[in-house]
């Protein structure tokens, strides 16, 4: 009995304890971010120096937005941590935005990838609490396809900015572009001022240092063949327009009124003399005319005016001429002084300059290379594959499981047959056989099954 009840308890253990093992493996893990991202630092086609802070800072040049810290590179010890070190090592006691970057000859038209995989913290904002609160840290990785230095400029092309805090090794900071110039500038940038959004919400922040330690950045060229770039068009300065000289009137003098009245009084005494004289001129106009007449009509070979207008002058005959003859000639109009201003000249309007905007240069990665150039991601491939495998292999454990308690049943079974074809009679009490089936305890005395 004792046998058989420890069978029972070993195989029960031992069923508990494969279904524990199953809840394990099916649990939950944590995400892999390191799946599938290429350490360019450790490729042959990375062309960017000292990736690795083998030669110290060498290549590398610090720059700072705003605040404080000290920048220097671990060789090794309890202090660096990184999987290979040496690696930089950023130490700041109060807030800063800054990092470091560097500039690398490269083929105008062509894409460059660049990323970082080292870039772990250590620092209060860590705790959950803190962190919910103030935002975090922030960083990101970014290229100046122009070559520029200012990290600060719109010309920066910046990757994802990453805020997290729980992954050592997010691997979201990498970045594409189309280089734009013989030389790009690789920027690594940190944004490190959440103890001033605490002290702006009133959170007491206590002395503490952010570290940083940074290894493995690395540049390479990706895309094929390169990329035609078109030149920016050369902007026009502006040219001032000469302004054309403005004619100015000359000052009309005018006359005096005592002047104009004795000019008036002239001009109504010389008006009767002037009626007369034009009379006369009338009456010998009209003798004159009266003599051509007569000679015109006497003269046959006189040409006949013709009344139509034509555009061609008419040709006389040289027959029909007229002698002259003596007209008085009419005295000269008087002169009578006007005020009218003289007219004055007009400037044309000048025209106004027009300003050429220069055509825009800045032209990311293509779809079709950007996307060929990308490391391709297999987290969720891989990650279906997992649940998959163990989705089969907890089916599989169950099934088992079936099976060995359907036999454990079975056995039981019989294990109780034989217990009770075993104890079913007392050695001490003897019995009568009616049925032929004489069974004999321990002293050789006879008994039958079926009577006592």
């Amino acid at each position: 009995m004792g046998n058989v009840r420890n069978k029972i308890v070993l195989k029960v253990g031992l069923q508990g304890l494969f279904l524990l093992l199953c809840l394990l493996v099916l649990q939950p893990q944590p995400m892999n971010y390191a799946q599938d991202f290429p350490d360019v630092c450790q490729e042959s086609e990375n062309i960017l120096q000292n990736c690795d802070f083998s030669q110290g800072l060498n290549h590398w040049e610090p720059f700072l937005e705003t605040g404080s810290a000290d920048i220097s590179v671990l060789q090794g010890g309890g202090e660096c941590h990184a999987p290979l070190c040496p690696a930089a090592y950023i130490v700041s006691a109060n807030h800063f935005i800054g990092g470091i970057k560097q500039q690398v000859s490269v083929e105008k038209g062509r894409n460059y990838y660049a990323n970082i995989v080292w870039l772990v913290f250590d620092s209060l904002v860590n705790d959950a609490s803190i962190n919910k609160a103030t935002g975090g840290i922030g960083r990101r990785i970014g290229i100046d396809p122009f070559g520029g230095t200012d990290s600060t400029s719109s010309n920066v092309v910046w990757s994802e900015d990453n805020w997290r805090n729980d992954c050592k090794i997010c691997n979201v900071e990498y970045v594409t572009v189309t280089a734009q110039a013989d030389t790009i500038t690789v920027f690594l940038r940190i944004d490190d001022t959440w103890k001033l959004r605490a002290s702006e919400q009133g959170f007491p922040i206590p002395p503490s240092n952010d570290k940083f330690w940074i290894d493995d950045l690395g540049l390479k060229p990706v895309g094929g063949e390169p990329i035609a770039v078109e030149e920016p068009a050369p902007t026009e300065e502006p040219t001032a327009t000469p302004v054309p000289p403005t004619d100015t009137p000359a000052p009309t003098e005018e006359p005096e009124t005592g002047e104009l009245q004795r000019l008036a009084q002239v001009e109504s005494t010389e008006e009767p003399a002037v009626s007369d004289e034009a009379a006369e001129a009338e009456a010998s106009d009209e003798a004159v005319e009266e003599a051509d007449v007569a000679e015109e009509s006497s003269d046959d070979a006189a040409a006949e005016p013709t009344e139509e207008a034509t555009g061609e002058p008419t040709e006389q005959s040289e027959s029909a001429t007229s002698e002259p003859t003596n007209t008085p000639i009419p005295p000269p109009p008087t002169l009578t002084p006007t005020n009218i201003p003289p007219p004055t000249a007009t400037s044309p309007p000048r025209p106004s300059p027009t300003l050429r905007s220069p055509g825009s240069s800045l032209a990311l990665a293509g779809d079709a290379e950007a996307s060929s150039a990308m490391p391709l991601s297999l987290n969720t491939v891989g990650t279906l594959g997992c649940i998959g495998g163990l989705g089969l292999a907890f089916v599989g454990a169950m099934m088992a499981g079936l099976v060995w308690l359907y036999r454990l049943g079975w056995g039981q079974k019989e294990t109780d047959a034989e217990f009770e074809s075993e104890n079913v009679y007392n050695d001490d009490v003897g019995y009568e056989d009616d049925d032929d089936d004489d069974y004999y305890d321990d002293d050789d005395d006879a008994y039958d099954d079926d009577e006592a």
